[in-house]
């Protein structure tokens, strides 16, 4: 352990390695009054306790200095000493401008209300034009053609398309159409079972069944599905087929 004073020692071993306070302070976070108050023992001017010991650790790992030996001889140099401290400067951090993120969160806030508006308008139809199969305007299963006889009342469906919409049509169990009808649209198909009708947008489309309105199929502004056979064929005196 070195018979220098603490302070001259310290001064010394920076002095030796040509390093000024400066360099010290911007490597370890320690305000230069606080460097030069141990390098001139002027312990009132100090924190005290750990954090002094924590500043002198910093300098000695800076300086490649042993450490536990440099604080040894602080604690020697001050033994029998009440520390009576000062606040500590907070750490020095470089000032941050923070319009660049502004900008960015605005940005970002704004592409996701665009991206909000546009799902929730074309969401449905933009779906259906990504899964669309090729349409088939009039199309009716060939196997289950044979049992048209027995089957009794072939099924005529017509859908008009008041509002765009996405339309699913399963005739017989076989999809015939799955795509978008743009308002105006009028699209006919067959079936000798059963027709199932899903749309994304329930009072967008208008169903007739064998020339006879079918009733809304869900709520308004809300996805809705029906599942049409004879039973839902209307004799012209009210009954049913």
């Amino acid at each position: 352990m070195s018979s220098t004073p603490f302070g001259e020692h310290l001064r010394r071993e920076r002095e030796m390695r040509g390093v000024s306070l400066e360099e010290i302070a911007a490597a370890t976070r320690i305000s230069t009054r606080f460097l030069e108050a141990l390098e001139k023992e002027e312990w009132d001017h100090l924190p005290g306790g750990v954090f002094n010991r924590g500043f002198i650790r910093s300098v000695a790992r800076f300086l490649g200095l042993d450490e536990e030996s440099l604080v040894a001889e602080y604690a020697l140099e001050t033994k029998g000493r009440i520390e009576t401290g000062v606040v500590p400067d907070p750490p020095i951090e470089p000032s941050r401008n923070w319009g660049p993120a502004i900008v960015s969160v605005i940005i970002l806030c704004a592409l996701i209300a665009a991206g909000w508006f546009v799902f929730t308008r074309y969401g449905s139809v933009i779906a259906a034009k990504l899964h669309r199969k090729t349409p088939s305007v009039s199309a009716a299963p060939s196997e289950p053609a044979a049992m048209a006889p027995a089957a009794g009342i072939p099924l005529d469906l017509k859908i008009t398309a008041e509002r765009p919409a996405a339309v699913r049509v399963v005739s017989d169990g076989q999809t015939i159409f799955d795509g978008p009808l743009e308002p105006g649209a009028a699209m006919q198909f067959h079936a000798n079972i059963s027709l199932e009708v899903t749309s994304s947008e329930s009072s967008a489309i208008r169903l007739e069944l064998n020339g006879q309105s079918v009733p809304p199929i869900g709520l308004p502004g809300q996805p809705g599905s029906v599942t049409l056979t004879r039973s839902d064929v209307k004799s012209p005196a009210g009954g049913t087929n």
